[in-house]
């Protein structure tokens, strides 16, 4: 017989729950005042109690300061931003994806 793990389905990422910023410090994972950076620590970005974030003199969302940070048109802000930790840098998608694991256990 498998184990439960192996027979859940499999869920894409479009799929997946959708889970906002601001949930993540709703939950404690993120606070307001902390400061998102880049995997290189070349950019930081300012959280506010909102789930805005401030890069520069522009506040908006994860996605939109992930672009500005490189430039681009568009970023996926999970996938960019990252907080410090003790353990070190930890990415905020996955804090996400463990946010996601709560509310599946209900």
């Amino acid at each position: 017989m498998l184990p439960e793990p192996a027979l859940a389905a499999f869920v894409t990422a479009r799929e997946a729950p959708r889970v906002p910023f601001a949930a993540l410090i709703e939950r404690g994972l993120v606070a307001a005042g902390q400061i998102l950076v880049d995997a290189r620590g070349r950019h930081a970005a300012l959280v506010r109690p909102d789930g805005a974030v401030r890069f520069g003199d522009t506040v908006g969302s994860i996605h939109r300061a992930g672009a500005l940070a490189q430039g681009l048109e568009a970023c996926n802000g999970w996938t960019f931003w990252h907080v410090e930790t003790k353990a070190g840098l930890i990415l905020i998608d996955a804090l996400r994806a463990k946010l996601r694991a709560e509310m599946a256990l209900g």
